[in-house]
């Protein structure tokens, strides 16, 4: 399995930090928030090649992390694709489509999971099942900043809507009276790039994974959800990075 991760977004809700660093490289407990989405996706997934895609004004990050082998032992390769235009998570995807054969593991760059051995659940779940994707989620009160996810009794998706009201998002609500959201954190087929070709620009003018999922699921694909019970730690904005913080320190 091959890694990719998306780090080309412009990180405007993290000013004025993000003028000259990106939101990436924020630190968390010592360590930028990049190194913790590698070493999940290298320690806990044991994935040894990662694609990092990047954009104008993150030559940093390629800075910081190199080829790689100052993270590990040496079995771990780091490689960059450049985004030349930012149009949404599902292009910066696409960009791995010349380089990737195989099932990969999509993570954001800017959230990570804790504990972060909780990946390795997703990771059985894909390579036992062979769904299209298999999608980490958790349950949450508010749906309304995330993709929601419609799932059936086997934890297979069946629907998603991205950033619903309220209203839109009762549809949606479990039992319990919670929502499953996205995390942002995905392994997929190399179908992906397929589907993303068939998939109209959506909202915002951006290629959106969301909608690629639909395609893909009109095609009978199908998409596992894995709903873990640890913390997602986003360093979307100042509020989320020191909830981040806090959190982290609290459970070293």
């Amino acid at each position: 399995m091959i890694g990719l991760i998306p780090a080309a977004g412009s990180g405007t809700r993290m000013y004025p930090f993000t003028r000259a660093n990106p939101k990436e490289l924020f630190p968390i407990q010592r360590k930028a928030v990049i190194d913790h989405v590698i070493e999940t996706m290298h320690a806990e997934a044991r994935i040894n090649k990662i694609f990092v895609v990047v954009g104008s004004h993150k030559g940093a990050i390629i800075d910081h992390l190199g080829d790689g082998s100052r993270l590990n032992n040496g079995d771990l390769k780091i490689a960059y694709l450049f985004q030349e235009e930012r149009k949404g998570l599902a292009h910066a995807i696409y960009q791995g489509k010349e380089w990737i054969n195989e099932d990969f593991m999509v993570h954001v760059g800017d959230a990570f999971i804790f504990p972060k051995n909780e990946i390795k659940k997703a990771v059985k779940i894909h390579n036992e099942d062979k769904p299209f994707a298999t999608i980490l989620a958790r349950e949450i009160d508010d749906p309304t900043k995330y993709g929601i996810l419609k799932i059936d009794k086997d934890n297979n998706i069946i629907d998603t809507f991205e950033k619903p009201t309220l209203e839109q998002a009762a549809p949606f609500k479990t039992k319990n009276g919670k929502y499953v959201v996205n995390l942002g954190i995905y392994i997929f087929n190399p179908k992906f790039f397929k589907y993303m070709e068939e998939t109209p620009i959506g909202r915002k003018d951006e290629y959106q994974v969301p909608d690629v999922m639909k395609t893909a699921l009109k095609n009978s694909e199908k998409i596992k959800a894995v709903i873990i019970e640890g913390k997602y730690l986003d360093i979307g904005n100042w509020e989320s990075a020191e909830e981040a913080w806090k959190e982290f320190k609290s459970n070293q």
